[in-house]
């Protein structure tokens, strides 16, 4: 964990600022999109901590209400809130759904398609995403309930050297993919990684050209209604954080941090 943002969250909490940043970011209508990776049994009280803050501050958003939202529909007090958890690991059905339910939030789940396995599978802990991986009866227990998007085939960075082919394979195919498995049209995409060099402007276009409505990065940005749906920001929070850098996650100051990142990778994967 980087010691400078502990501790700039720690004097953020200190201070108030983190309360206060809260209260005026509120002042117009917005969602704020967090991904998780792993979400272990043993931090299943910590994560459970987190959602009760998440429920006295923040509406949970699933796909139809971020729709209404995009289309200026936001009859709440309180700003939005999107919990994504990448990597289609086995304990966000274990662990991280059945707390998610018991608090009434849709989980958003960015699968990487090649990673499922079959009912009797146990993936290897070396898979690439370096934990066991949910099967597919878990990804249909998960559909309907929350949202499932597609996060490449095999959790691949999509940088400017991959080819055509295999920009169809880690976008149209896992796509296609996931919708057979599911067996309805999967309209949610997650860019894998998040560093600067992993966007591409051949790569943005490939997800636009598969029919993808909804696509996430992850350069620390809240969304509004006028966002481009495919540039749809999220801000890292991990089960293990302790409370005040969660909550510094959530102030905003990392959205000023990031803006230099995030108006070019916005440039670079603009629709022409």
């Amino acid at each position: 964990m980087n010691p400078i943002k502990r501790l700039l969250a720690s004097a953020f909490d200190l201070t108030g600022l983190n309360r206060a940043s809260l209260g005026l970011q509120a002042r117009r209508p917005y969602i704020r999109a967090l991904n998780y990776h792993e979400v272990p049994a043993e931090q299943a009280d910590a994560f459970e901590d987190q959602l009760r803050f998440y429920a006295r501050h923040f509406v949970p958003v699933g796909y139809a209400d971020l729709m209404e939202f995009r289309a200026g529909s936001w009859p709440h007090p309180k700003p939005g809130l999107i919990l994504t958890f990448d990597d289609g690991l086995r304990s966000h059905a274990e662990v991280a759904a059945p707390l998610l339910e018991k608090y009434g939030v849709p989980g958003w789940f960015m699968v990487p398609a090649g990673v499922v396995g079959t009912a009797a599978e146990q993936r290897p802990q070396e898979h690439t995403v370096g934990h066991p991986t949910l099967t597919w009866p878990d990804l249909r227990r998960l559909d309907g309930p929350h949202v499932i998007g597609c996060h490449t085939h095999g959790h691949r960075r999509l940088e400017a050297s991959l080819t055509p082919a295999e920009l169809e394979h880690e976008i149209r195919d896992a796509k296609r993919q996931l919708e057979e498995g599911l067996g309805h049209p999967v309209t949610v995409f997650a860019w894998v990684g998040g560093e600067e060099w992993t966007y591409s402007a051949a790569a943005a276009r490939a997800i636009r050209e598969a029919g993808v409505a909804l696509s996430f990065m992850t350069n620390n940005a809240v969304i509004r209604p006028d966002t481009d749906p495919l540039q749809l920001q999220r801000t890292n929070v991990e089960a293990s954080f302790p409370a005040s850098l969660m909550r510094f996650s959530l102030s905003g100051f990392l959205d000023v941090m990031y803006t230099g990142k995030r108006r070019r990778v916005n440039r670079l994967t603009a629709a022409a």
